[in-house]
């Protein structure tokens, strides 16, 4: 029975095991690929001995077209393996009659011989001893095939039919052979050593391979950054020129570029601060009276306020749905905490300041946010807006009572005092809501945590960043000939619409 699977069904709630079975004793039966209440045993390669005392039931499992293996036994008399379907006696019946014993008792194979594993050990040989007996069987290796009757336990001869045609048995024997050798090998028996990936990582030499690809020739602009910076402009012509007539990748520029000109604002006073934005450009501050007369010519050449106005609130608007999550908060899954926004204005609402507040509200608003709009002072100024009825055109809320505020998600602040009114003070700490200021006093405002500020054209002169949080520069479109007027060499720093500054 080596070989065979084998279910056994244990005492004592020990449970059931099945297997394949590897040795067998009258006291022991040692199974292997063990399965126990079927789920399999952590090692493959364990081995699982049941005394025979703990053992209730036990059953060979029969199998179909299994692969041929040899199994060598220990004993000296071999013994002849059953095979449920042999693929090389296709078409072959048993060629002569043998004797068997007919006082042997078969009554506890009392079963349908119509069922498979009837026919499975119907096709077995017989035996001198029952496997009820403890012991394994000795079988005659010269013995023939023969059916048994398990209803009757008698024996029945069969005269086989001879096939004469022994050439070609022989080449179906041989194919068959070479297919169990190829295919009867059980593929758990292979793969026991796992793979080392670190060892055999460990033998590549990953920096060695590096060098020798970085040696063979580098990008233009790497070529640039490598150099040594004592090396000057013309030298490095002369080299890259010796080189053109070489062969250039597809990521190479054929064209030699300039060394790169991170200084390309330039103005004629000595600035109080400098900041860099991400790529390393300078961006020097100015003093308040030289952004003015910025403003000023491009407002007279046809760049007006209100159109900076509308530009500077874009900026803000776009720093704002930045800071509250992006198009991930703006979905219509998230419509149970959508955001809300208070726009905060102290001057009157037709003034400049209060007036790109609202414009930002209104662009916000356009988004489908929910807004609402403070403004300190009721008062009205000389300068005349339509920028509040078109706001009060999107629905949203207008109050002049900081009562009335709501809580908010966010809090935009466009002032110009660094002092507000205790009241609004106390809601906005009330709120812990991050702030957000458009153009903010250098200071920032008393009391107040600003978490970004943006900020037009350039920085002014002592802005101070532990009061006025993360800085932004908008991009308010005015041409260069404004800022070389002004005595400002200017090369615009801007690859997008808003970028970040740090203070150098």
């Amino acid at each position: 029975w080596i070989g065979k699977s084998v279910s056994i069904n244990c005492k004592n709630e020990i449970g059931i095991f099945q297997g394949i079975i590897k040795n067998v004793t009258p006291e022991t039966i040692t199974i292997t690929r063990a399965f126990r209440n079927g789920i399999p045993v952590k090692k493959e390669s364990l081995e699982i001995t049941i005394a025979s005392v703990n053992i209730d039931k036990l059953e060979i499992i029969p199998s179909y077209n299994v692969p041929n293996f040899s199994v060598l036994n220990k004993t000296s008399t071999p013994i002849q393996q059953a095979h449920l379907r042999d693929e090389s006696n296709r078409g072959k019946s048993p060629s002569s009659t043998a004797a068997a014993s007919s006082n042997h008792n078969h009554s506890n194979y009392k079963s349908n011989s119509k069922s498979p594993a009837n026919k499975f050990f119907a096709n077995q040989p017989s035996s001198s001893a029952g496997a009820a007996g403890g012991g394994m069987q000795k079988l005659n290796s010269s013995s023939k095939p023969m059916d048994i009757n398990y209803q009757t336990g008698k024996v029945m001869t069969v005269t086989p039919y001879k096939n004469s045609n022994d050439k070609k048995k022989s080449r179906n024997n041989k194919f068959n052979n070479s297919k169990n050798q190829t295919f009867g090998t059980p593929v758990d028996d292979i793969m026991d050593q796992e793979f080392d990936f670190e060892k055999n990582l460990a033998l590549f030499d990953k920096q060695a391979i590096w060098d020798e690809i970085d040696a063979i020739q580098k990008p233009d602009l790497v070529r640039q950054t490598m150099q040594n910076p004592s090396t000057s402009y013309q030298q490095q012509q002369q080299q890259q020129h010796q080189n053109r007539n070489g062969k250039y990748r597809h990521d190479e520029n054929v064209l030699v570029s300039k060394p790169i000109q991170y200084r390309q604002i330039e103005v004629e006073f000595e600035n109080r601060q400098e900041f860099l934005t991400d790529e390393g450009l300078i961006i020097p501050s100015i003093p308040l009276s030289l952004r003015d007369k910025i403003q000023a010519l491009a407002d007279k050449n046809g760049l007006t306020f209100d159109r900076q106005n509308d530009l500077l609130a874009r900026g803000a608007t776009e720093i704002a749905i930045q800071l509250l999550g992006g198009a991930r908060r703006l979905t219509p899954n998230n419509q149970h905490q959508w955001p809300k926004i208070v726009i905060i204005c102290d001057e009157p609402y037709n003034a400049r300041q209060s007036e790109i507040g609202i414009i930002t509200a209104r662009l916000l608003a356009s988004h489908g946010l929910k807004i609402a709009v403070f403004v300190t002072c009721t008062t009205q100024s000389n300068r005349v807006s339509n920028e509040l009825e078109l706001y009060a055109a999107t629905g949203n809320h207008f109050t002049f009572n900081v009562n009335a505020l709501p809580s908010c998600d966010l809090v935009i602040a466009a002032v110009k005092s660094r002092t507000l009114i205790n009241s609004l003070k106390k809601w906005i700490l009330d709120n812990r809501s991050p702030v957000i200021a458009i153009d903010p006093p250098v200071s920032g405002i008393n009391d107040i945590p600003i978490k970004a500020s943006i900020l037009p054209i350039l920085p002014l002169d002592d802005i101070d960043t532990r009061t006025c949080g993360r800085l932004y520069l908008c991009n308010l479109g005015i041409p260069d000939k404004f800022f070389h007027d002004s005595g400002i060499k200017y090369k615009s720093p801007f690859d997008k619409f808003v970028i970040p500054i740090h203070q150098r």
